[in-house]
């Protein structure tokens, strides 16, 4: 009886064991049979994913031969010598002192003369620019040159001295006052070589109002101030028509 059973105990631990090799050897192949799923998961992943060039080729072109161009236009230019500026000057009526009144109106002109030796002719045009006026006995009630204004077209006296021809001088009536800045004249360009002397007389009136017109018209005083004028060089040709170059 002993032996029977230790008989029956040996054969259940053998059939234990084999049971636990099975199971063992069972889940190794689950893990094997994952593991290839991950590599074939992987490999479908990669065929998946695009593969970008870094190459491109254009199938078409907007225009033909995929080429585009434009044509840009130069000049040459020379010169012998620059613009100048120069007899620059300005007069102003004179007022004599009276009862106060709450306007008064001064005539003036302002000259200058723009030497043009650069011999091509290409046109310029000249500003004017009144800066004010003030006094050292009233320096809270200066003059600004907005109170300044163009009665009249400024007068361009051409005086060429060749060897061929000079541009055309023009005067331009402003319809800004002058503390804008306004242009006042201009040289009409042309194909000719020639330098010439332009005279540039520009007539203004200083209009002053209120409290500075009583002063200025009741008390003997100078107000002191200045003009600034400038010449414009290198316009291109389609500005000067409408200033009166024809």
């Amino acid at each position: 009886m002993l032996l029977l059973w230790k008989w029956s105990w040996r054969r259940a631990v053998r059939a234990h064991a084999v049971d636990l090799k099975a199971q063992q050897k069972e889940v190794l192949e689950m893990h094997r049979h994952a593991f290839r799923t991950l590599i074939v998961a992987a490999a479908l992943t990669a065929l998946v994913v695009p593969v970008f060039s870094a190459t491109h080729s254009a199938s078409a072109c907007s225009n033909p031969g995929c080429t585009t161009t434009t044509t840009i236009s130069g000049v040459i230019d020379t010169y012998v010598s620059p613009i100048s500026l120069s007899q620059a000057s300005a007069t102003i009526s004179e007022r004599a002192t009276s009862a106060q009144t709450s306007t008064v109106s001064l005539a003036g002109t302002v000259y200058f003369t723009v030497l043009d030796a650069r011999g091509n002719n290409e046109g310029w045009i000249a500003y004017l620019l009144a800066n004010g006026f003030s006094s050292s006995l009233f320096p809270l009630l200066p003059i600004p040159g907005s109170d300044v204004t163009v009665t009249a077209t400024p007068g361009n006296l051409l005086t060429c001295y060749g060897p061929y021809s000079c541009g055309r001088g023009v005067g331009i009536l402003p319809s800004s006052n002058l503390g804008l800045n306004p242009a006042v004249a201009a040289e009409c360009p042309i194909e000719a070589i020639g330098e010439g002397s332009y005279a540039i007389s520009v007539p203004i009136n200083v209009t002053v109002t209120g409290l500075t017109a009583e002063k200025l018209g009741s008390y003997p005083a100078s107000w002191f101030g200045s003009f600034t004028a400038s010449v414009i060089e290198g316009q291109d040709p389609s500005v000067f028509p409408p200033l009166g170059c024809d």
